[in-house]
């Protein structure tokens, strides 16, 4: 696996630019958002830990996440976004019941969380 990770590593790097997301995209003839999907990858690039990647990719949203309380607690990414196959941009606020469904009681039920908290660092929005 040693000399697949150096190669799939030089691959990522060279690709990077494809992988950059900057939130949700408009379409130019309409402002409604346009849906995003992350970018095929290979069985082999399926084992890579997601935030390797995107401490490159998306340098801003990993650090984001990485100093966050979810990062501190090693909460990974699949945790909220799902997996490859239910893989989700925006998670659902029943992903964030897994956690914090006691939370989510105390919250507006009609409003997703990042409406008041920025997401990946979960901070209060002011």
């Amino acid at each position: 696996m040693g000399k697949y990770c150096g190669l799939l590593a030089v691959l990522l790097i060279a690709l990077s630019p494809c992988l950059v997301w900057s939130g949700p995209a408009k379409s130019a003839k309409s402002t409604a958002p346009v849906k995003q999907v992350h970018p095929e990858l290979s069985k082999q690039e399926q084992y890579i830990d997601c935030a390797q990647c995107h401490a490159e990719a998306t340098p801003k949203v990993h650090e984001e996440w990485f100093a966050s309380r979810h990062g501190l607690a090693m909460v990974k990414c699949y945790q909220c976004h799902g997996t490859f196959e239910n893989f989700r941009v925006t998670p659902t606020r029943q992903d964030c019941a897994a956690c914090h469904e006691n939370m989510l009681k105390k919250c507006p039920q009609d409003k997703p969380c990042w409406q008041c908290h920025v997401p990946h660092t979960f901070k209060a929005k002011k």
